[in-house]
């Protein structure tokens, strides 16, 4: 993107938040009020981005949802809601266009968790971080193969889940950002794969990225028994971005001493929660010796799993 000072800066602005249902363009507007920031605005510890790609993720509905049934969680805290009237952010790269940072020069390629919908961005270098120089990697890479997903899936399949040779592990949404990257690692692991999917298009390509079985889940009807014919052996590890009735139909399928990750739930993201049908066979895990936990990567930024990841 060419950095020219005065030039419209084009944004992406959140003006009402979402009820309940399925997201649309509607709740935002392309907003070109403003200019392209001046270098000579930026204060101390302050540089001025061009951005080069965005990441829209599932989860950010958490942060532009306002609905009285997520009013009634514990979890709700209108606090954490993105303002309105503002640019969307999410994890996004770009490159350094104008710096008064003694940590980051013009030209380098960064990534930040809550990068403005927006061209060029003034951010406080402390939320930045610096990317490798390496014009052959696209830096579109690092917020995909080399960025969240990836690294969300490393966590799901190698450091929560302890996935091992010839184990068997299951992974709903296989087809998403998240999911198929579990396929690909959990196959390069040794394991056998179930992938779970939601059309035939998505089954076809969880099977051509190497998973040895795929459910349709829209057609397969019980799905008790659509596990069951996919890995007679039992599950070992449950790779989890959806909930409900499938993680409760799962429960039934797990070996002694399975893992779950829990690392989304798209059954209630969106729903009135007191329609959502939830689990009811959590009594198996007991005998089973069944370990459950949720993942969500923002807390092991930094830690040494990111660093084995890497």
């Amino acid at each position: 993107m060419n950095f020219e000072q005065g030039n419209t800066n084009t944004r992406v602005v959140l003006n009402e938040y979402l009820p309940q249902g399925i997201i649309s363009a509607s709740y935002f507007s392309v907003d070109k009020s403003q200019v392209v920031p001046s270098p000579d605005t930026l204060a101390n510890d302050q540089v001025l981005v061009s951005i080069g790609a965005l990441s829209m993720d599932p989860h950010l509905r958490l942060f532009i949802t306002e609905s009285d049934s997520d009013k009634s969680t514990d979890s709700y805290n209108p606090h954490d809601l993105h303002p309105l009237g503002e640019a969307m952010s999410s994890i996004g790269v770009g490159t350094v266009v104008a710096s008064n940072s003694k940590r980051f020069s013009v030209g380098d390629r960064v990534r930040a968790t809550d990068m403005p919908w927006q061209e060029f961005a003034v951010l406080p270098d402390h939320l930045l971080e610096k990317l490798p120089g390496d014009d052959s990697i696209a830096l579109e890479d690092y917020i995909g193969v080399l960025g969240m997903p990836a690294f969300t899936a490393y966590l799901g399949v190698v450091t929560l889940g302890q996935a091992k040779t010839g184990e068997t592990l299951l992974v709903s949404a296989a087809s998403g950002a998240v999911g198929q990257m579990v396929v690909q690692l959990a196959k390069a692991r040794g394991l056998t794969v179930v992938g779970v999917a939601g059309s035939d298009q998505k089954t076809a390509y969880v099977s051509k990225i190497g998973a040895d079985a795929v459910i349709n889940y829209k057609t397969c009807g019980d799905f008790e028994q659509a596990i069951k014919a996919a890995a007679p052996q039992g599950i070992d590890v449950y790779f989890d971005s959806v909930g409900g009735e499938f993680l409760d139909a799962t429960l039934l399928n797990l070996n002694s001493r399975a893992r779950v990750i829990l690392c989304g739930s798209m059954t209630t993201f969106g729903a009135d929660r007191s329609t959502v049908k939830g689990v009811k066979n959590l009594d198996t895990m007991i005998v089973k010796e069944v370990v459950m936990r949720g993942l969500f990567y923002q807390p092991h930024v930094g830690t040494q799993a990111e660093a084995d990841f890497v």
